[in-house]
């Protein structure tokens, strides 16, 4: 199928899904290339932003960056593409890729809030504290950026604290960098739609949610946060972002959870 008749097709697939009466959502399509993007009616950089993110929201990573660099092709200027895309490369692992991308955002937007919370998380993963808090400070003094950016600074605080020596002997513990996780849902309790719910607002965090699926039988009484090696922080952070709905969730190491994911959420009865 050639360039056109599947860039018609599947902008036709977005009239379609936002005249839907369920939840809104973006179009899908599959491009190749950046540089053979052709600039035909309906292609913008609104439109390449809102497939990112549609790619974004099922995990495909690699497609979702595709269409924000569409769209950044179109409007080098913008915040949002250029956020999203250096967000999608702290979630792969590309921690000093991501961090250069987001300085120059807080150069360019400087009374952002967005970009220099996203460069305070990154900071955090990369174990560099002091500067993560001072990103995170500045976020919290721009419009739009008092609540998530608190929460991102009450877990630097909480890193810093625990670097502070039992003794004055005592040396200092570096904190390793931590690649972001993929996280997997489960609904383990059978209320409908719990599942999808929780991602949104594990997404809301800048977290990778990477698929959603359902326990056999809804046995789950208790939630639990399961976490492979080298993810301990983020599984730690994502238990304190969804205590707010009652008793902390418990964390539990495995060895390994397959699939990619690097955590798992299990939701129980608790969560009803």
């Amino acid at each position: 199928m050639s360039m056109p008749v599947r860039l018609f097709s599947l902008l036709l697939l977005l009239c379609l899904l936002q005249g839907c009466a369920s939840a809104p959502a973006v179009p899908k399509w599959n491009m190749q290339a950046v540089q053979r993007i052709s600039h035909s009616a309906g292609q913008n950089a609104v439109t390449y932003f809102e497939l990112g993110k549609f790619y974004q929201a099922r995990g495909q990573l690699v497609l979702a960056a595709e269409a924000f660099a569409a769209s950044i092709a179109l409007d080098p200027q913008q915040l949002a593409a250029r956020n999203a895309l250096a967000v999608l490369d702290a979630r792969q692992g590309r921690l000093e890729q991501a961090a250069t991308a987001l300085l120059v955002l807080v150069r360019d937007f400087p009374e952002a809030a967005q970009p220099l919370n996203n460069l305070g998380y990154v900071y955090y993963l990369q174990g560099e504290l002091a500067q993560a808090s001072s990103m995170l400070e500045q976020a919290m003094a721009r419009d739009g950026g008092t609540a998530l950016a608190r929460n991102n600074l009450q877990l630097v605080q909480a890193a810093q604290l625990a670097l502070v020596p039992a003794a004055p002997a005592a040396p200092a513990v570096a904190v390793a960098p931590e690649a972001l996780a993929e996280i997997e849902i489960i609904n383990g309790n059978g209320i409908r739609g719990m599942a999808a719910q929780v991602r949104v607002r594990v997404q809301a965090r800048g977290m990778a949610v990477s698929r959603l699926r359902n326990q056999p039988g809804f046995r789950q009484e208790r939630s639990q946060i399961l976490y492979a090696p080298g993810h301990a922080r983020q599984a730690d952070a994502l238990r304190q972002a969804l205590a707010q709905r009652g008793e902390a969730m418990q964390l539990v190491a495995v060895a390994s959870l397959g699939r990619g994911a690097g955590i798992r959420l299990i939701l129980g009865r608790d969560q009803a």
